[in-house]
C-alpha cells in the first residue's frame, strides 16, 4: 500500500548536524538554517539513522509548489461550524523567506457552502484562510511525518497538521480514521488547562486520533503536551513529528517522545452486507493518507475552549511552516517497523475497545436514560449545524434537569447506545415516558421525538403541549414510535429497525422552543 516510489527520484541527501540550541539541516548543496533557535524543552532521543527523507517541501522557491499541494476552497466550515472559508488567494496562503505562510483575516467572503468547492450551494463567512493538502500528489502508509512550525495565537485560532484516508477503503469519517500530528486553540489566552494557574497562557498541543465507526458513533483519543513555563508555541518554532508502523504510533515535540498510542486501543467498523463488520489488522490505520495543513477560525473546539467565541481583534493571525519531511524506515518499508524513536516518559494512550454487543440491552421492567443524570452506559450527541442549539443540566424543583434551547429551526439533542442495542423485548408493552415543561414556544414550532439506527432509518412521533410553563408527564408507546416511521421517507425500509439501535431519544425542536426534560426512562406495562 506504500506510495514513497511515487517520491523515490527525490535523489537528495540528507545530514543532521546538531548543536547544543540550533538545528542545522543540509540538503544537498543546500544549506537552510532556521531563523529561530530550536529551544530544548526536555530531555530528547534523537531520530533514528535508519529514517529515509523520501519527500519533502522546504518552501525554498517563489511559490506554492503545485506538484506537492492542492487547495481547498470551501466556506463549509470543517463539518463544525468554523467560520472561515478557505480560499487559494495570495494574501491567505503564500511562500516568503523560506516559509509557508497560511493567514486568517477578517473579512467578509462567499464561497461554496459544501465541502471540496461543490458550488450548488453558497454561503458567506466573516474571515478567509487556507487549507493546502497532498491528496493524490503525496500519499502514505507508515512512515515518519515532520513539521517545522511556528503557531499562532488568540481565542478563536485553531492551527492543525493532520491526516486523512486518501480512499476511505473503511467507509466514511471516522471508520476509516484520522491522524492528528499537531492540534492547538486559542494560545496565550488564560489557560483551560486543569491545575493552571492564574495568569498562565494557554501552551497545550494535541496529538489525536480519531477512528470507530462512521459518524456518529465515531470515538476519538489522544494527549496534550504542555509546554515549559516560559514556553509558547506561538513564540517560536518547533518540530512536531509523528512515527506511525503497523499497530503503533508515536508524537514527538523538538524530539521529545511525549505519546504513543497502539492498535489495541483503536478500532475501525463499518457496513458490509448490511452487517457492522470489523476492519482487521491495525485498521483503520493500515491504508494510505495524506498531509493536510491548515488554519482554521472558531468552531466547535476553539469556539468553546478559554475565552469562548472568537476575538476579532487579533487577526490576522499566521500558521507559519519552515519545512515539511517525510520519511520511510529503511528497516522495513511494508510495516514501517525497526526505525522506532523510543522516549521513556512517553505517555501510553489507553484509547478504545470494540464496543460489546449486548443483545438484550435494557433488561427489566424499567430503564433509565436519564434520571439526574445520564445513564454512565449513554452519551450525549448534539447535532446543531446552525449554531442555534444549546443544552445545559440545571437544578429545578425536580432535581437535576436537561435544558434545551432552539432559536432556529435545525438541530436536536440525542442520547446514544455506542454501540447497535437489540431492543426487540420492548417492542410489545415497552413505553417511553419522561417528564416535560415547556418554558416558552414560538407559535406553530412542533416537538419531534425520535428513535433511529441511524439516519434514515429513523422513526419519529410529534408531542401535544398541553400547557406550557408547566409540568407533564409525556408516554408513548414504544410500537408507536416505531412503526410511525420517517415522516421525511415513506416506507418501511426507513422505519428504525428495533433490534438494531443507537439513538435511544432524540429530542427535535422544529422552531424556537426552550424545553426541560427530565426522568427519562423505558417502562414495561403491566397492562394493555
Amino acid at each position: 500500500m506504500n506510495k514513497f516510489n511515487l517520491l523515490a527520484n527525490i535523489g537528495v541527501g540528507l545530514t543532521v548536524v546538531a548543536a547544543s540550541f540550533i538545528t542545522l539541516v543540509v540538503i544537498g548543496d543546500e544549506q537552510k538554517e532556521p531563523t529561530s533557535q530550536a529551544v530544548n524543552l526536555l530531555a530528547t532521543t534523537p531520530k533514528s539513522a535508519s529514517w529515509q527523507l523520501v519527500w519533502s517541501d522546504e518552501f525554498n522557491s517563489s511559490g506554492i509548489n503545485t506538484d506537492k499541494w492542492s487547495h481547498v476552497q470551501d466556506c463549509y466550515g470543517g463539518g463544525n461550524n468554523e467560520q472561515q472559508c478557505y480560499t487559494n488567494r495570495s494574501n491567505n496562503s503564500f511562500v516568503q523567506d523560506g516559509k509557508l505562510n497560511i493567514v486568517a483575516q477578517r473579512e467578509q467572503f462567499e464561497g461554496p457552502a459544501k465541502a471540496d468547492g461543490d458550488m450548488s450551494e453558497t454561503t458567506t463567512l466573516p474571515y478567509t484562510s487556507a487549507r493546502l493538502r497532498t491528496l493524490k500528489k503525496g500519499d502514505w502508509t507508515y512512515g515518519r511525518y515532520e513539521i517545522r512550525a511556528k503557531l499562532p495565537f488568540g481565542q478563536g485560532t485553531w492551527p492543525a497538521v493532520w491526516m486523512l484516508p486518501t480512499d476511505y477503503v473503511y467507509g466514511g469519517w471516522a471508520a476509516s480514521g484520522e491522524i492528528d500530528i499537531i492540534e492547538a486553540a486559542n494560545l496565550k489566552t488564560p489557560s483551560a488547562a486543569k491545575g493552571a494557574k492564574p495568569g498562565e497562557l494557554e501552551s497545550r498541543v494535541h496529538g489525536t486520533l480519531h477512528y470507530g465507526d462512521a459518524w456518529p458513533n465515531n470515538v476519538h483519543s489522544g494527549t496534550a503536551f504542555q509546554f515549559p513555563q516560559q514556553h509558547n508555541p506561538a513564540d517560536a518554532f518547533h518540530t512536531y513529528a509523528l512515527e506511525w508502523q503497523d499497530g503503533e504510533m508515536r508524537w514527538y515535540i523538538d524530539d521529545y517522545h511525549y505519546a504513543t498510542q497502539r492498535a489495541d486501543g483503536w478500532y475501525s467498523r463499518f457496513e458490509q452486507d448490511g452487517k457492522l463488520v470489523q476492519g482487521q489488522g491495525s485498521a483503520p490505520y493500515n491504508q494510505d493518507f495524506h498531509l493536510i495543513i491548515n488554519l482554521a477560525v472558531g468552531g466547535a473546539w476553539a469556539s468553546n475552549a478559554n475565552e469562548k467565541g472568537i476575538d476579532e481583534s487579533v487577526f490576522p493571525q499566521t500558521l507559519q511552516v519552515d519545512y515539511v519531511r517525510v520519511y520511510q524506515c529503511s528497516g522495513d518499508a511494508n510495516t514501517g517497523a525497526g526505525c522506532e524513536t523510543v522516549g521513556d516518559n512517553a505517555t501510553l494512550v489507553t484509547g478504545h475497545q470494540v464496543p460489546s454487543p449486548e443483545k438484550n440491552f435494557a433488561q427489566g421492567s424499567i430503564f433509565h436514560l436519564y434520571n439526574s443524570a445520564l445513564n454512565k452506559q449513554l452519551a450525549f450527541n448534539h447535532y446543531d449545524p446552525d449554531k442555534t442549539v444549546e443544552y445545559t443540566e440545571i437544578s429545578t424543583e425536580k432535581g437535576t434537569t436537561l435544558r434545551l434551547k432552539q432559536t432556529g429551526i435545525t438541530g436536536n439533542l440525542a442520547i446514544q447506545y455506542p454501540d447497535r442495542a437489540d431492543m426487540s423485548h420492548w417492542l410489545a408493552k415497552g413505553d417511553l415516558v419522561f417528564n416535560l415543561k415547556v418554558v416558552n414556544q414560538q407559535a406553530n414550532s412542533e416537538l419531534l421525538i425520535k428513535i433511529g439506527s441511524g439516519w434514515p432509518k429513523v422513526s419519529d412521533i410529534a408531542v401535544p403541549i398541553t400547557q406550557q410553563g408547566q409540568w407533564q408527564q409525556v408516554r408513548i408507546n414504544l410500537s408507536q414510535i416505531i412503526n410511525g416511521g420517517n415522516r421525511y421517507y415513506q416506507g418501511d425500509e426507513f422505519k428504525a429497525d428495533i433490534s438494531n439501535i443507537f439513538s435511544l431519544l432524540v429530542i427535535e425542536p422544529l422552531g424556537p422552543m426552550e424545553l426541560l426534560v427530565n426522568d427519562i426512562r423505558f417502562e414495561q406495562r403491566l397492562y394493555d
